[in-house]
């Protein structure tokens, strides 16, 4: 008998997804770094009130992720999406033009956690597998790929617009365009294939009684804790190891670049090893980069961190997302990843709370510490197996 050719591989819904993907975390993700201080410069808000929002927007958005991915689920997600754009069009654009801290907040929060939840990774990599179910390692991988973009193009566009006008004008085009961006991703986005099994989504976290679903989900809220004492704390564990704070920003920054750099060969190791192994590798690598964070008072050891660090926590996002599609059924494999956005949102702001609490002055050791502590329960979490969850 004759195989069937395989069907050609999506690059148009799969580069729209990864055009999604970048406007969706380039437009208040990366962007509230750059306009934090022209903020505060013009209104003399309260930055604990300011910081404070973005991080519960993050946690919104995250919690709100799991009806995101049953949306996908439902095939409802380009209304969705068309919704979403409104909300951050709006929302940014009246924080934009208010005095008012409160109605700033809110605006931000709204436009923020409805990118959070509707176009950051657990929704575009789970359209990506549905629009290649029997690719589904090279759809995550080119997606990614594109998404490795969203820092280099937002960050530099952000401070662009601000020394070009202030803070408010650039607020107001980065919501336009993602008001356009999103409503015209609606439009041009394809239904995605129907599951031939095609399910009623569970309820809640039904799924996660089986035992592959739980340790994943264990595996993302260790690791969860280690990105988030990392990205809060490593520039303040280099300069308290005693690199020029110069020198710290741009290890720091250059981590984006190793970042990079481990997606390249992410669907070359997956169809080698698995994702299962993969997935502990690129943890296991976290583990050894955070290693050297605490000791990078010397700069080759903070390179060592940048290089061993980045790589693994840049070819973890991929991976996470294909080892996901192995675990859940495809026609409820956007509730698991929501869900799984979900856990690990709560981890990353958990993680630098207890680096905090716990390390008090001396968070330079405390934090690499409970960070590779985490990192290790991580890959022993990581299930050995190649399961299929069927929830009923």
């Amino acid at each position: 008998m004759t195989k069937a050719p395989s069907p050609p591989f999506p690059w148009m819904p799969v580069s729209l997804l990864g055009l999604l993907t970048i406007v969706g975390y380039g437009t208040w993700f990366y962007a509230f770094g750059v306009l934090l201080d022209p903020i505060l410069d013009d209104t003399g808000w309260s930055e604990a009130w300011i910081v404070g929002s973005f991080s519960a927007t993050g946690l919104l958005g995250a919690a709100v992720a799991p009806v995101a991915g049953k949306l996908i689920d439902l095939q409802r997600f380009r209304p969705a999406l068309a919704a979403t754009g409104v909300v951050g069009a709006v929302g940014f654009g009246l924080a934009s033009t208010t005095d008012s801290l409160a109605v700033f907040i809110g605006g931000t929060s709204a436009g923020g956690a409805a990118l959070g939840a509707f176009a950051f990774y657990h929704v575009t990599q789970t359209l990506a597998v549905r629009y290649a179910p029997r690719a589904p390692a090279r759809s995550v991988g080119v997606l990614t790929l594109w998404g490795a973009f969203a820092s280099t193009i937002y960050i530099p566009f952000t401070a662009a617009l601000v020394e070009t006008g202030d803070w408010r004008l650039t607020m107001r085009v980065l919501g336009v365009i993602a008001g356009v961006a999103l409503v015209g991703l609606a439009v041009a986005l394809p239904t995605t294939p129907t599951s031939e099994t095609e399910q009623t989504p569970s309820r809640g976290l039904a799924f996660l009684n089986d035992p592959s679903a739980r340790r994943h989900a264990i595996a993302s809220f260790a690791i969860g804790i280690t990105i988030g004492i990392v990205l809060v704390y490593q520039v303040t564990i280099m300069t308290s190891a005693g690199l020029p704070l110069a020198t710290a920003a741009w290890l720091a920054g250059a981590r984006g670049t190793a970042q990079f750099i481990g997606r390249l060969p992410v669907i070359w190791i997956v169809e080698r090893v698995g994702s299962a192994r993969a997935l502990r590798l690129s943890y296991a690598a976290i583990a050894l980069g955070v290693g050297f964070l605490g000791f990078s008072g010397n700069p080759l050891v903070g390179l060592g961190y940048v290089v061993i660090g980045g790589i693994g926590i840049g070819a973890m996002s991929p991976i996470q997302g294909i080892h996901a599609s192995e675990i859940f059924p495809s026609d409820r494999l956007g509730q698991g990843m929501g869900s799984m956005s979900l856990v690990m949102g709560i981890s990353v702001a958990i993680g630098p709370v207890m680096a905090a609490l716990i390390g008090g002055g001396s968070v330079r050791w405390v934090g690499p510490a409970v960070a590779f502590v985490a990192a290790v329960i991580a890959v022993a979490a990581v299930d050995k197996r190649r399961p299929l969850v069927q929830v009923s």
